[in-house]
């Protein structure tokens, strides 16, 4: 390390120092400065100039790069006002400075320089600047260093630390001793004259000095006791202070007790404000409860509305003595003789209980009995009236008994429930038997050959059970917030609803949420969910009883009603989502048995197949659907079904044209079916079936060639055989070639036309029409389709035969029997004949 530091020690005094006249007296490299982390080594240099008068000067050296180096600061040794070690009992490279108005945070990269560095600078302020020295705060360094003889024994160290203190002359000190020796007229070698010649000056110079002593020796004398005259000035001085810092102890001391007791008065004061503040709080909190409250508790009547007001008051008044007492005054004698008192109040919750159990069943039993319409829920309003005026006790149970305030509700649940049980069974009974009616009506009139008047009674029906339920549901809704003070955002309104109104209007949607609160449902729910599910389901299954496409309307009308309501806060809204739900599920029932009967085609002997019944059926389906579905926004859902039921159609067509028990060709089963399956989907025009619609067409053309291609070889059978064994000889030998094999030659080729004249391909022709007649179904529009189709096959096949006699066979003028035109005129009179 000391190798290193003196290294560069040598190449800053180079590079930094020599050019200016400066040696460098110390040096240390920095690791931080002010706490920032340094990525390239910096030094702090300690330097004094060559020329007369010394400059000591402080530098703060930054290395740009590998042996290169920047002066970045400099300071004056004046400049430095103190010198901070951090910590002297514990050694830490750690150290500040002070130069100017600036505090640098250092750290060296070792305590030993840090520590040599220190001591440096206190030997060159003190030699320097004595009378202006830094402040050296925690540095082992003497403030007052005594002369000391070195004994013969540090001699060694002397000269060890002489050598650690060398440093090379400047180039200016060099050039003032060589003129030094021009003056002497000596020459480096005679260094004993020059040395001689050195101290015969030194002896002159002394001598002199001593002379300029002596003559001023009067001036120092005088200097002297003036001096003196000072210190015995400074003397008496300094025993003025200490009488005056003697009176100043007393002064203060008398002042700080002044200080103490008026803060002691100024809290004593604050205390009696504040004790008199409380006493007026308590006084005024014992007043809110009077004896008349208590009274009026004691003796409440709450069967009298009029009373009901005065007992409210009371309870609140009790209530906020209670709450609102603080817990540190609660020990006192007066709150506990009031307090004592109000063992009334439990025994007036005890009536009101048993008062409000009593009145929720006898107004329950009241509603039960009155008379009502056949097809009508009784209102509720009377009922609702009547428990109004208790709802300020409910709200006040609310805030101050939560355990009485739930009971109250379980009871007016519990009363209220079986009142509804009772009036939705006796109103679903009579919506259940006039459904009957109506279902039974309707096939009385289909089967005269009456309209849909079934279809509009009972779309009747539905909403008369909707407008029955609607203000039912949704008064009662209003009558439990506003009664039991249940705090939802979504019961929208419930602050402008009348207690005294049994309107049957929708509540108000101001920033309605889809989802009614969940104390909404807490409270309704067990009022509303046992009875109505039940009663619903039950009308639903009759609605399906005799016609289960009813489920149709049903489906339609609910959706209808549930997602153009306005009513989203209103369990009313809630429960029919639940019905749609059960509808839906069993809409989904219904469609997947009728695309199971679409699917299952099942034949009790062989028999011609013709247009299956499942395409009139799904015809129907769609009619009736797009009957009951027309501006529905649940189309979507009759969508989907639409492609099952086309794809269940296809499956049925399929399973028909490969039943062992079918007549009829697999091809005419496909195109005649696919055929009417087109026709139907076209005749319906809906944009989710264009692609089955589509997919029907190319199924039955297929399906038609592939019929034509089957049948076509049957009118020249012997030919088409014939003609078949030559195109595949034609694989194997040249064309040029055929007619020299046996089996292919000119003669036998004349054999097999001669067996097919006119006479027998009109025969052929014919017998071909009755076999197409009787495969496909009567009056059938594809006839002459497949008919026209067989005609271009039958030409094609001609013109094919006629190119392989002219590859195979020139210049044999062999030909066939008929000709194109003789053919088209055999097609042409067998269609007209039939």
């Amino acid at each position: 390390v000391h190798l290193r530091m003196n290294a560069i020690r040598s190449s800053l005094q180079r590079q930094l120092f020599q050019d200016a006249d400066e040696r460098l007296s110390a040096i240390v490299s920095l690791v931080k400065i002010d706490g920032k982390k340094k990525k390239r080594p910096s030094y702090l240099c300690l330097t004094l100039s060559s020329e007369h008068p010394i400059s000591v000067r402080i530098y703060l050296v930054k290395e740009d790069k590998e042996d290169s180096y920047r002066k970045k600061e400099k300071f004056q040794l004046r400049e430095v006002r103190a010198v901070d070690g951090l910590n002297p009992r514990k050694p830490m490279p750690d150290f500040s400075m002070t130069l100017s108005d600036r505090t640098f945070r250092l750290t060296a990269s070792s305590c030993e320089e840090k520590d040599s560095f220190i001591r440096q600078l206190y030997k060159m302020a003190n030699k320097f600047i004595p009378f202006a020295m830094p402040d050296f705060m925690n540095v082992p360094i003497p403030v007052d260093e005594p002369t000391i003889i070195l004994p013969v024994a540090n001699v060694e160290e002397e000269q060890i630390n002489a050598i650690e203190e060398y440093q090379p002359i400047s180039p200016k000190e060099e050039s003032d001793f060589r003129r030094l020796l021009a003056v002497t007229e000596l020459k480096l070698d005679q260094a004993d004259l020059f040395v001689k010649a050195l101290s015969n000056q030194l002896q002159s110079l002394d001598g002199a000095n001593i002379e300029s002593m002596i003559s001023s020796e009067t001036a120092i004398n005088q200097l002297l006791d003036v001096i003196d005259g000072a210190i015995g000035k400074v003397t008496e001085l300094d025993l003025e202070m200490n009488k005056c810092d003697t009176i100043l102890c007393v002064v203060r001391d008398s002042v700080e007790l002044i200080e103490e007791k008026d803060s002691l008065s100024v809290v004593e004061r604050k205390n009696k404000e504040k004790l008199e503040k409380e006493a007026r709080q308590l006084v005024a909190h014992l007043d809110v409860l009077s004896n008349k409250h208590l009274q009026v508790l004691s003796e409440a009547n709450i069967s009298d509305p009029a009373s009901i007001s005065r007992v409210v008051e009371a309870a609140r008044a009790v209530s906020q003595f209670v709450a609102e007492t603080p817990k540190t005054l609660r020990q006192m004698k007066a709150y506990q003789d009031q307090n004592s008192k109000l063992s009334v109040l439990d025994l007036f919750v005890d009536r009101l209980m048993s008062h409000l159990t009593a009145l929720f069943n006898n107004l329950a039993e009241m509603t039960d009995s009155q008379d009502w319409g056949h097809l009508a829920i009784p209102k509720q309003s009377q009922r609702h009236r009547a428990l109004s005026p208790l709802a300020d006790l409910m709200g006040w149970l609310k805030a101050t008994r939560e355990n009485v305030y739930r009971a109250a509700i379980d009871r007016y649940i519990d009363a209220t429930r079986r009142l509804y049980q009772r009036l939705f069974d006796r109103f679903f009974d009579a919506i259940c038997n006039e459904v009957t009616k109506t279902v039974t009506g309707a096939s009385d009139r289909r089967s005269s050959g009456g309209t849909g008047e079934g279809m509009s009674s009972l779309s009747s029906l539905i909403e008369t059970v909707l407008g029955e339920l609607n203000p039912v549901i949704t008064n009662e809704q209003k009558f439990c917030l506003r009664f039991f003070h249940i705090n939802s955002e979504n019961a929208i309104g419930s602050d402008t609803i009348s207690m005294d109104s049994g309107d049957s209007g929708s509540i108000g949607a101001r920033g309605v949420d889809k989802q009614v609160n969940e104390q909404v449902r807490l409270m309704m729910g067990p009022l509303f969910d046992s009875s109505l599910s039940m009663n619903l389901d039950r009308f639903t299954k009759a609605c399906c009883k005799s016609n289960r496409s009813n489920i149709l309307l049903l489906f339609v009308i609910m959706s209808k009603k549930v997602l153009s309501s306005t009513e989203s806060g209103s369990y009313y809204a809630v429960t029919f989502g639940s019905l749609v739900v059960l509808i839906k599920r069993q809409f989904d029932n219904y469609m997947d048995a009728e695309a199971q009967n679409l699917r299952e085609i099942k034949f009790t002997k062989r028999t011609r197949v013709g247009i299956l019944p499942t395409i009139d059926k799904l015809a129907q389906m769609i009619k009736l659907s797009e009957d009951r579905f027309k501006g529905s926004e649940r189309r979507a859902d009759l969508e989907k079904w639409y492609v099952n039921l086309v794809k269940a159609t296809c499956e049925g067509i399929e399973k028909a044209a490969t039943s062992p028990h079918t007549k009829s060709p697999a091809t005419v089963v496909r195109f005649e079916n696919y055929h009417q399956l087109y026709q139907t989907l076209s005749e319906q025009k809906i944009s989710c079936l264009d692609h089955y619609r589509k997919e029907s067409k190319i199924i039955c053309e297929d399906a038609m060639q592939l019929y034509v291609r089957e049948h076509m070889g049957r009118p020249l059978e012997k030919i088409h055989l014939f003609f078949e064994s030559v195109s595949r000889a034609k694989e194997r030998i040249r064309a040029e070639e055929i007619a020299y094999q046996q089996q292919f030659s000119k003669m036998e080729l004349k054999k097999v036309i001669s067996q097919y004249p006119g006479k027998e391909v009109r025969k052929g022709l014919e017998q071909l029409y009755k076999k197409l007649e009787k495969h496909l179904v009567d009056n059938s529009s594809l006839l002459q389709v497949v008919w026209r189709n067989m005609q271009e096959a039958f030409i094609k096949q001609l013109q094919s035969y006629q190119q392989i006699m002219a590859e195979c066979y020139p210049n044999s003028k062999i030909e066939l029997e008929v000709s194109i035109d003789d053919v088209l005129s055999f097609f042409s009179d067998i269609a007209q004949s039939h």
